[in-house]
């Protein structure tokens, strides 16, 4: 293959996204710095520093041919059941709020659940790719990396981490459906995990209590419906263009940690309605863009992992703004490039990396292809003796 240039519009959305983020992340969280930390810059200058090591990271995979991630899909796949398995080892694993989904190594730490959703779209896409010639097979098709996808989120459900399942699972469905696997099966897979799903949701009390709690926050105003009210509280007052940068009134001890997931209550607020959508708009560019260029990898490997990175981001950024404007329930789902953290912030980058080196494998060869197009001789009309023979 040819290696040609990467996407500009891609990057060009890209940093416009990790930008906003910075901005609207001091925005969010200087008083908070203030109150916890004593240092209104605290969350800004530790996101500057993650957003640094982001972008390095981002290059980094931009530059490694994505074929490489299928020659070693077993080492990929170990590493983040081992990486999944860290969360539970004392010591290593920390508790937070009651979840262990944090790993603690010396100074840093990260979800692991994080690295898992990444290797589980790389993984699906490689076995539908192997897999290809026996998808009219449950049994011989379907049934092994169901398998292995299922070990993998249940052990993100264990942490738990009840968002991170569902995208993950959404992903690597999405990816086999692309893949061509029938039609008939999904839905019978559906049907089948579905209880399953409801069955995990409703194991856990605090889950149940979001869903009931859900559809009329105010039943509990001071407790599981709380976060909500005060979301619905900063996005109303926004209006059209907001109350200007750095005025948002929810930030100020109201909404909890309104840097990380609820950020974008903080941006309506403050944004209004133009701000908000402009947020949007750059999501929804990112997911457009994402799709032309997985269309036009140049083999089914490269097709099946940019449909699942780029279904990774919509699920995730539909989960948030659904939950900060109240139309789901609530769960942790940060908003990509956006929201405060360093985990999802250098994942996302990471995966936006391998996005856009897939964009470098189809620009050189389609303008090679019109080239050729256009200088292809036009056939001569046959002479009167050859249409006689």
């Amino acid at each position: 293959m040819s290696r040609g240039k990467p996407d500009f519009w891609m990057m060009l959305i890209i940093f416009l996204l990790v930008g906003f983020g910075l901005v609207m992340v001091f925005s969010a969280s200087y008083y908070d710095g203030l109150i916890k930390h004593d240092d209104a810059y605290y969350y800004f200058k530790r996101q500057l520093i993650w957003a640094i090591g982001a972008i390095f990271l981002f290059f980094l995979f931009s530059n490694i041919p994505y074929t490489l991630y299928r020659q070693h899909v077993g080492s990929i796949l170990l590493g983040s059941l081992v990486v999944l398995g860290l969360v539970f080892v004392p010591g290593v694993g920390e508790t937070v709020n009651g979840a262990s989904r944090w790993v603690q190594l010396g100074p840093i730490g990260f979800q692991p659940s994080e690295l898992a959703k990444l290797g589980a779209v790389i993984y699906t896409a490689s076995i539908m790719v192997k897999k290809q010639e026996m998808l009219h097979s449950f049994r011989r098709g379907l049934l092994p990396p169901l398998i292995v996808i299922g070990l993998i989120c249940s052990l993100i459900v264990l942490e738990p981490h009840f968002s991170s399942t569902v995208i993950l699972i959404g992903s690597c469905l999405t990816i086999i459906y692309c893949a061509g696997a029938r039609v008939k099966h999904l839905l019978l897979l559906a049907s089948a995990g579905l209880p399953v799903l409801v069955w995990v949701m409703m194991f856990e009390r605090y889950r149940l209590e979001r869903l009931l709690i859900f559809t009329d926050p105010w039943k509990d105003q001071t407790g599981s419906g709380y976060q909500t009210i005060q979301s619905l509280f900063a996005i109303g007052p926004g209006g059209l263009i907001g109350k200007g940068l750095g005025n948002s009134i929810q930030k100020l001890a109201y909404l909890p940690m309104p840097q990380t997931d609820f950020i974008f209550a903080v941006i309506a607020e403050e944004l209004g309605f133009l701000g908000g959508a402009f947020l949007i708009g750059l999501l929804i560019a990112f997911v457009i863009r994402g799709i032309r260029i997985a269309l036009k990898a140049p083999d089914q490997f490269g097709v099946l992992l940019g449909i699942g990175i780029v279904t990774m981001f919509a699920l995730q950024a539909i989960l948030n703004l659904g939950v900060v404007t109240a139309l789901l329930p609530v769960t942790g789902v940060p908003l990509p490039f956006i929201s405060y953290g360093g985990s999802s912030l250098m994942i996302s980058m990471s995966a936006a990396g391998i996005l856009l080196n897939l964009s470098r494998y189809h620009t050189l060869p389609a303008r090679n292809r019109r080239n050729k197009t256009h200088l292809r001789p036009v056939p001569s009309s046959p002479s009167p003796s050859q249409l006689k023979t």
